[in-house]
């Protein structure tokens, strides 16, 4: 008995369209590829907007303009797949159905659509946030943490124990030399675990510099430090050496040892001013003229350009001119990084104080 050619053709387009069915549901795995792959993509693109938002702060800031912030609040991502599949074949001798058929079709279909929501940064919260010093905990959270403790304590600290750490330095005047020699050797006792900054988990705002565990090879400097820090040697060489710490000018009437820090606007102030001027702004007075930096602010540079820049890191554009972060600059990518720490936490308190969302924008397919 011979194969009818009718069934063939049905054979056929049935195949064909359990194929397509089949390949539908394969496709629902988009839903999990669609989370890999614009998860990563969101969180490149407001990091990366975050730090243009930052850098035009600091460029208007050098300019002495206003300048707002919007913090994104909610990032919502509807993802929705559809499928269709039809086919219609001709049973029965071939001259009863040619040109009455509809060719096999299919289609699957993906979309996204986005929805951004935004709140800007203000009010009182915002404010105090802003203009308030860094925390004790936040700072010694940050030095244990950092890989360059010593770059992130010169700015962050404005005093400790008396020496000063100005932002900018009067005519004439340079920094304290203590100062340095504290961060230098302060960081080479960290290195070789001799010196740490701990929390006293047991009592609220409590903390310690500990030095411990020291060889005679570390004597002299943890003897210079003490000297510094206004604290005698101790009688037994070798004896954990446990001093407080507060937020104070001085720590000395305690036994301890006092600490300033500097504000989240304090720290984009000095970011400003290591911004390069293109020389007809500087000239025209259009930009702020800052004194001498202090030690928070040496080796930062923010540069410009007149066409956009082909390697740099974070750029923006103002004034008719390109400002950016060279990608290969570390120290200023280091200092811009722990500013955007401390100013991203000042935005979150204010948006957070917004009694709704103000801004919300869909995202057109």
């Amino acid at each position: 008995m011979g194969f009818y050619p009718g069934g063939l053709r049905l054979f056929l387009a049935l195949g064909i369209l359990c194929s397509t069915i089949f390949s539908f549901y394969g496709c629902t795995q988009l839903g999990p590829r669609s989370i890999s792959k614009g998860r990563a993509s969101y969180n490149e693109a407001i990091t990366q907007t975050d730090n243009e938002q930052l850098l035009m702060s600091i460029v208007r800031g050098r300019y002495g303009e206003t300048y707002n912030m919007l913090a994104i609040t909610a990032v919502a991502a509807n993802i929705r797949f559809s499928a269709n599949a039809n086919a219609q074949v001709g049973i029965g001798p071939s001259e009863n159905y040619v040109g009455n058929l509809v060719p096999l079709s299919s289609g699957v279909a993906y979309e996204e659509n986005p929805t951004i929501t935004y709140a800007p940064a203000q009010g009182a919260e915002f404010l105090r946030q802003l203009h308030s010093p860094v925390p004790l905990e936040t700072l010694i959270l940050l030095i244990r943490t950092s890989r360059n403790p010593g770059g992130l304590f010169t700015m962050m600290v404005e005093t400790i124990n008396g020496i000063r750490n100005p932002d900018f330095l009067p005519h004439g005047s340079k920094p304290d030399p203590r100062f340095s020699q504290f961060v230098r050797i302060s960081t080479d006792l960290a290195d070789a675990h001799v010196l740490y900054w701990l929390r006293d988990e047991t009592i609220k705002e409590k903390f310690y510099f500990v030095l411990t565990g020291y060889d005679p090879k570390h004597i002299k400097d943890v003897n210079e430090i003490l000297s510094m820090l206004g604290r005698s040697e101790p009688e037994n060489k070798g004896q954990d050496i446990i001093i407080p710490v507060y937020f104070a000018l001085r720590g000395k009437e305690w036994a301890g040892i006092g600490i300033t820090t500097r504000a989240p606007a304090e720290l984009v102030d000095i970011m400003s001013a290591c911004v390069h001027v293109p020389e007809e702004h500087s000239q025209s007075g259009v930009a702020i003229t800052y004194p001498p930096l202090g030690l928070a602010g040496q080796g930062i540079q923010i540069r410009n350009s007149k066409g956009r820049p082909g390697k740099a890191w974070v750029a923006v554009k103002y004034r008719g001119y390109w400002f950016y972060i060279d990608e290969t600059d570390q120290p200023t990518k280091r200092a811009f990084g722990a500013v955007s720490t401390m100013w991203q936490s000042s935005i979150a308190a204010g948006a957070e104080q917004q009694p709704a969302p103000i801004l919300t924008l869909p995202v057109s397919r």
